[in-house]
């Protein structure tokens, strides 16, 4: 009895050798002789110890105090578990706040970004005789779709592949060049007086946000395990919904001349600050491997391709129904060739690659498949509404782009307080289809009510009518991730995630062009009606009826200014085109309930990836307490052993 304490340090000592000795690639900065407790305060359990004689105290106390010396020295610096926690979380809700916030007042403020950048470039064009023409105008649906499909396509480009690149180099590394992407690209965008330099800028803040968007959710996903993480899934989801409920507002405010600029120097000092929170703070676990191994494991062949089909499904979606017809070559041959590299890319990475984006087991079962799906489902509902209903109040209700932010007020604060609520719920019910089922409900049920608005619809109409909604969509920003997560490994959680909200970006930019083809389409049709025709022979329309075929073509408060006739004529065009747009968005959320039907309860994971997990010092620093005989450690073989099995076995 009296050598056991010894004996099990030794065993200790021994079983992570072997653990080196057999997964060299893991780094952790810990000595190898004291092996790491669990540390973070929600996962973390104290080991207890039986009565220790004063021989096997004085046999274990010896060799304990040349190694907590050494192991003091390394630690000295780091922060415990509970204050890294709550710092690193800190910086994740900073980075997901100016993610939301440039996407919300930029496209509140983009008719008047369009509307600079034209002047700008006649003007470019008056001083300089033998230059081409001006840019087309904005009215015509070609070249300005870009400013936000640039940033929206280049993040939904990127998202896969940060699963794979955080584990290859980190997550810190891979979130701060993510923040610095963002950063370089909010001062392009800012300085901007060109449309290619904007579309530059945009799509390096697109980079920027879909790494930050990926690692907010994967280093959570690091620090918290599954079943106690709805809490914090709903904290993100509050962060977001109030950066997207203040967002239009300050877009307004920010809506004039030269003073959109403003918009793109205010990510400046926010995201400074996340990258100095994440530098001084953030301190994970990290891959250890030279440079060479780690570009080499990188799926080049796999990214490419995803990057290639989804600029080239862009390019159909952007161009179809506003500048080319959408039976026109210039629309299918970029649809039908992202169509074949999508098959091939899916192709390579289930069945042929090694170091895949997207290894078959992260689609292997039936609910990880129908959680994907109805991730896509909800971007295209959810984006293409958040997109598109500010048209109605500046459009149809002539209100100004400050008033039009606080008029959908409604439906992002009740997103906000519906994401947390139903978050805590799955936490606490331990079940999540449930609220899948719940959410999808009122998603079905609000997408129709939205036909109830028209040019003479009241407040408490315009309100309502937002609420069910809105509650539908708080419920589904947070509820999907549970069925991924919960159908794999842990050790696929990142690449899980990214999968994940790659369906779901894919959605959002679905939704956001779909919303915006229909709108259009709408427009040419009913412009060419003998009203709007007749209004425009006579004057009574002072400016041309093409541009006002885009939600961002035109400024909206030049309607206030028509007679009566002329304004309630197109009125009603803005009206009927928003109406085409509900109804195009009704058979998207019928489809992803029934594909909510796929979900099945499964348990949630009771533990992290211990590969990347947060690198802190001991909650407790009392000598007596550290001089107690260190828990045997098991290998990375041993634990892949006892992985539970019904999170990827065919459901």
């Amino acid at each position: 009895m009296a050598a056991q304490p010894t004996q099990t340090h030794q065993d200790a000592v021994a079983a992570e050798a072997s653990t080196e000795q057999h997964d060299p690639y893991w780094h952790t900065s810990h000595p190898p002789s004291t092996p790491e407790l669990p540390s973070y305060p929600l996962h973390s359990e104290l080991t207890s110890t039986s009565h220790l004689d004063s021989k096997s105290a004085m046999e274990t106390t010896t060799p304990r105090a040349s190694i907590e010396t050494a192991s003091d020295r390394t630690s000295k610096n780091k922060l415990t578990a509970r204050v890294h926690f709550f710092l690193v979380f800190s910086a994740l809700c900073v980075s997901s706040f100016l993610s939301a916030l440039d996407l919300t007042t930029v496209s509140t403020a983009l008719p008047t970004i369009v509307a600079d950048l034209q002047n700008d470039a006649i003007r470019f064009s008056k001083h300089r005789p033998n230059t081409p023409s001006p840019l087309p105008k904005p009215g015509a649906g070609g070249t300005y779709i870009w400013i936000g499909a640039a940033y929206t396509i280049a993040g939904m480009a990127i998202l896969p592949w940060t699963g794979g690149l955080c584990e290859i180099w980190g997550r810190k590394a891979i979130l701060l060049t993510s923040l610095f992407f963002f950063l370089f690209g909010s001062v392009i965008c800012g300085a901007s007086h060109s449309l290619e330099m904007m579309i530059i800028g945009r799509v390096l803040q697109g980079v920027g946000d879909g790494g930050i968007i990926s690692l907010s959710e994967i280093v959570v996903a690091d620090l918290v395990s599954l079943n106690q993480r709805g809490t914090y899934e709903g904290i993100l989801g509050v962060v977001w919904a109030g950066a997207s409920a203040i967002g239009p507002p300050i877009g307004g405010i920010f809506s004039r001349k030269n003073r959109w600029r403003w918009l793109f120097y205010l990510n400046i000092p926010i995201t400074v600050l996340a990258i100095i929170m994440i530098s001084c703070f953030m301190n994970m676990k990290t891959p250890k491997a030279d440079v060479r191994s780690k570009v080499k494991s990188m799926d080049w062949t796999g990214n490419a391709l995803l990057i290639l089909a989804t600029v080239g499904l862009g390019l159909a979606l952007t161009w179809g129904g506003a500048r080319y017809k959408w039976i026109s070559p210039a629309v299918l041959i970029p649809l039908v060739i992202s169509v074949l590299l999508f098959g091939a890319f899916f192709y390579l990475e289930l069945f042929k690659l090694k170091n895949a984006t997207v290894p078959r087991e992260l689609l292997n079962n039936r609910t990880a498949i129908g959680a994907h799906l109805t991730s896509f489902m909800h971007g295209v509902v959810t984006m293409g509404i958040i997109y598109i209903i500010p048209t109605y109040f500046q459009a149809v209700k002539l209100t100004s782009t400050i008033m039009s932010g606080w008029m959908v007020l409604p439906f992002s604060c009740t997103v906000a307080f519906v994401a947390i609520g139903f978050a805590i719920s799955i936490e606490m019910m331990q079940r999540y289809v449930p609220q899948n089922h719940l959410g999808w409900f009122f998603t079905v049920l609000g997408v129709p009510l939205l036909l109830l608005l028209d040019l003479d619809s009241k407040a408490a109409t315009w309100v309502s009518v937002q609420v069910p909604i809105a509650i539908g969509c708080g419920i589904l920003f947070v509820a999907p991730q549970f069925p991924v997560l919960a159908s794999v490994a842990v050790e696929m959680a990142s690449k899980a995630l990214a999968l994940q909200l790659f369906f779901a970006s894919f959605g959002q930019t679905l939704g956001i062009m779909l919303a915006e083809a229909v709108f259009q389409s709408s427009v040419h049709k009913s412009i060419k009606s003998p009203i709007i025709q007749t209004l425009a022979a006579n004057g009574s329309l002072p400016f041309n009826i093409e541009d006002i075929s885009s939600p961002y073509s035109m400024h909206f408060s030049a309607l206030r200014h028509l007679s009566p006739e002329a304004s309630h004529a197109v009125r009603s065009v803005y009206n009927s085109a928003l109406h085409d747009v509900w109804i195009l968005l009704i058979p998207f959320a019928a489809i992803g309930w029934a594909l909510c039907f796929l979900i099945k309860e499964l348990e949630m994971h009771d533990e992290v990836d211990e590969r990347f997990a947060a690198d802190v010092r001991d909650e407790d620093d009392d000598p007596e307490k550290n001089a107690l005989p260190t828990p045997k450690v098991e290998s990375h073989e041993m634990k892949q052993k006892h992985q539970p099995t019904h999170s990827i076995e065919t459901q």
